[in-house]
């Protein structure tokens, strides 16, 4: 009810005012001061509180890891839902989500109408478009000039100078955070596009009828987290935050291909990978980006799960970055919000991750906490487009937009005391946004992650 609701608001409020009064302003003010090099462009550093260790939070595995087959919840949800309910039920399924989805069209249901619906569809065009291993995301080099024909040498530097240049090209082409892992073969699928995937002591990578050739040469992974529009991604699940999906993919696809091309052009092969070939979590957790969450997402302390991730493989010798922990492995055992908010019920409750798989779509053998990527898929047919309410309710992935949330996640990586707060945080200064997408049109303003750099240009 109306009147028991604002004094609950009000406690909560007060308490977090205690929180800030006493630590919040001159910790968010010294998370956002380290980011700052970042925005005005000058030497990346990330903020101070992101302790650097030895190996990934939530990284343990068993003998039962193996590499993945690279089938994912796209490619086996039709026979699930055969052998689950009988011959045919794909079938219907899809025929009632055409019917359904051109009768909000038709009604002009805000969120599913003919521009939201189309809105999402433009997001999703360049990386629709491409193709592992062909055209943008070609294994071969595609237009740029290698130094031979520009008639100089290779690019030759240190590995922890090489590191930066190809970090620093990365945030260029879109990325908001990049870092170097170390090949490892056990994270690459045995299957892409229905060949097989391959390494081998051979000069070039290579792309036959039946086959993707890894030269074993290419120890080095960039890792890269696109970050979402987190103005679309509040909208979720409409077609107006599916675009927010959308963008990030179609971004990826951008930044691979342009960051390939440029070690091509330095002297040195590369390989593009959006979401294909391999598995972009562990490279990214490896690569010092952010943390396994409840999610069984990457999270970024930067960008919360709110990223879509991507890699480039390559022969250029790089110094490779320390995985990192900022404290949330702790928090998401006691946070739980995501799973609170997922429609679909996909998400676990379980205080401890494990070794437990829900299905196919998991690689059993390394510990977690597993999603149940059916249901989440199923809801997405029900829906009509992607959902991502997950990202949306993740309290890191508001971390942009109030610098209240700065402040917690200093103090959540340094007292893990604090995360219940954080939660209560998060729960009275998020914004209880209009789904409906309307005032997306209405505003048509940028990202708020565009908004905070844009401001910080002013400031300083």
């Amino acid at each position: 009810m109306e009147g028991q609701d604002h004094p609950i608001r009000r406690r909560s409020l007060l308490k977090t005012a205690g929180f800030v009064a006493a630590a919040g302003v001159p910790l968010a003010a010294a998370a956002v001061i380290a980011r700052r090099p970042n925005v005005s462009g000058r030497s990346y550093k990330r903020a101070w509180w992101i302790k650097k260790v030895k190996h990934p939070t939530l990284s343990e595995k068993n003998a039962a890891f193996r590499r993945f087959s690279g089938d994912n919840i796209f490619e086996i949800y039709r026979p699930l839902k055969a052998a689950r309910e009988g011959a045919g039920a794909f079938e219907s399924e899809q025929a009632e989500k055409r019917a359904r989805l051109a009768r909000w069209m038709n009604n002009g249901l805000p969120g599913y109408n003919l521009r939201d619906h189309q809105l999402s569809e433009g997001a999703w065009t360049l990386v629709n478009s491409t193709k592992p291993g062909e055209g943008l995301l070609s294994w071969r080099r595609i237009a740029v000039r290698t130094p031979a024909e520009l008639g100089v040498a290779p690019y030759s530097r240190p590995p922890a100078e090489a590191a930066k240049t190809v970090k620093a090209a990365a945030r260029l082409y879109g990325a908001g955070v990049a870092g170097i892992a170390a090949m490892n073969e056990q994270y690459v699928n045995l299957r892409e596009s229905g060949k097989e995937v391959v390494f081998a002591d051979v000069e070039l990578p290579e792309v036959t009828d039946e086959k993707f050739v890894i030269p074993r040469r290419m120890k080095w992974v960039v890792a890269l987290a696109i970050p979402m529009d987190l103005d679309l991604l509040s909208h979720a699940p409409t077609a107006v935050g599916d675009t927010a999906t959308g963008l990030g993919y179609s971004q990826s696809a951008f930044a691979v291909a342009s960051l390939t091309e440029f070690i091509r052009g330095l002297g040195y092969q590369a390989i593009p990978s959006v979401n294909d070939t391999a598995q972009s979590v562990p490279f990214a957790m490896e690569a010092g980006l952010g943390e396994l969450s409840r999610l069984n997402k990457l999270v970024t302390p930067e960008f919360g799960p709110a990223v879509r991730l991507c890699k480039v493989f390559t022969d250029l010798p790089m110094a490779c970055d320390q995985p990192i922990d900022f404290g949330l492995a702790e928090f998401c055992r006691k946070c739980r919000k995501c799973a609170e908010a997922c429609p679909a019920g996909a998400l676990s409750f379980e205080d401890e991750p494990s070794f437990k798989i829900v299905g196919p779509w998991n690689n059993p053998g390394h510990k977690a906490w597993s999603e149940d990527s059916y249901s989440c898929f199923e809801h997405w047919q029900a829906v009509g487009t992607g959902c991502a309410v997950c990202l949306a309710s993740c309290p890191f992935t508001k971390a942009a937009e109030a610098w209240v949330h700065e402040a917690a996640k200093v103090a959540i990586s340094m007292t893990p005391a604090t995360d219940g707060l954080f939660r209560r945080i998060d729960d009275t200064f998020g914004q209880d946004r209009d789904r409906s997408g309307e005032c997306w049109w209405r505003d048509a303003r940028p990202a708020a992650q565009r908004l905070m750099q844009f401001a910080l240009k002013l400031l300083y």
